[in-house]
């Protein structure tokens, strides 16, 4: 018996090792994903995405004529999403030489759908979902989503040699559009430890002299839209940080399953075609 719980002891925990092995690439995935679930309008307050994970920010953006540049520009905001995004496009790029564009397409949402699976798994926890739902998206999730920012990095290492610099800030938009290799893509960043790195408190807008504190745009967004605090999700996410309990038990984490159960869903859907079971 004593060997049987000495075998679950250690298999948690090596569950829960593995879930705080967080890198860049999941950033850039997640980040991604989240911008074809979600694009707010702020004006009018509401999400203008169809909330499924069709890659239509890519490719339906401006009726699908700046696929090519990576489809809504929010996609070329910051290296890892831009690295993903173009990644993407190579791919629909190497499609269209042995398939139409409809197969094509199919074929690259697949293809996204296995990344989105390898980072949410890192990222999250939960085991990736087995059935969708057929539901619209909710302000309640993007706020969860929004509480996760806790993760960004501020910076990342480059890997080159005889570059320039050996680290850079994500927020600074000379290198929005950075190509990550996949050794810097693959790099491991640091854990939830209940607040933004200082970089997010402090995004300067280009040619111009405004900042953006992204903490407190979150935090407006969540108290508005949610019912949840944003103070209290990110002492919680620093209890996650600090080993007390694992991402999987955070009590707002099931919003995220949901989500993603929800872009998930093939019903109506051409592009999305997987096995999963759509209620």
């Amino acid at each position: 018996m004593r060997k049987i719980l000495f075998i679950i002891m250690v298999s948690n925990f090596m569950i829960a090792s593995a879930a705080s092995e967080v890198l860049l690439k999941d950033i850039g995935v997640i980040g991604l994903a989240s911008h074809d679930l979600f694009t707010w309008d702020r004006e009018n307050e509401v999400n203008t995405e169809n909330g499924r994970l069709d890659l239509s920010t890519i490719f339906d953006y401006e009726n699908g004529s700046r696929w090519e540049k990576g489809g809504n520009p929010k996609n070329a905001e910051n290296a890892p999403v831009w690295s993903i995004t173009k990644r993407l496009v190579q791919f629909y790029k190497s499609e269209l030489s042995i398939n139409n564009k409809t197969q094509a397409r199919i074929n690259t949402v697949k293809y996204f759908h296995q990344m989105i699976k390898e980072s949410y798994v890192r990222l999250s926890g939960l085991e990736f979902p087995s059935f969708a739902v057929d539901e619209n998206v909710t302000n309640t999730e993007q706020a969860v989503l929004r509480a996760l920012h806790d993760i960004l990095p501020g910076k990342a290492k480059i890997y080159r040699r005889f570059f320039p610099v050996k680290e850079f800030k994500l927020t600074n938009f000379l290198f929005a559009k950075f190509y990550l290799n996949e050794k810097e893509l693959n790099q491991k960043i640091a854990y939830f430890n209940g607040d933004y790195d200082q970089e997010y408190k402090e995004i300067k807008i280009p040619f111009t002299r405004r900042v953006i504190n992204l903490k407190e745009v979150d935090g407006a967004f969540i108290e508005k839209f949610s019912e949840y605090n944003q103070a209290r999700m990110l002492a919680e996410l620093k209890r996650v940080g600090d080993g007390d309990i694992t991402i999987s038990e955070v009590y707002f984490i099931h919003h995220v399953k949901e989500l993603f159960q929800k872009g998930l869903c093939s019903k109506n859907n051409k592009w999305i075609q997987n096995n999963l079971i759509c209620n």
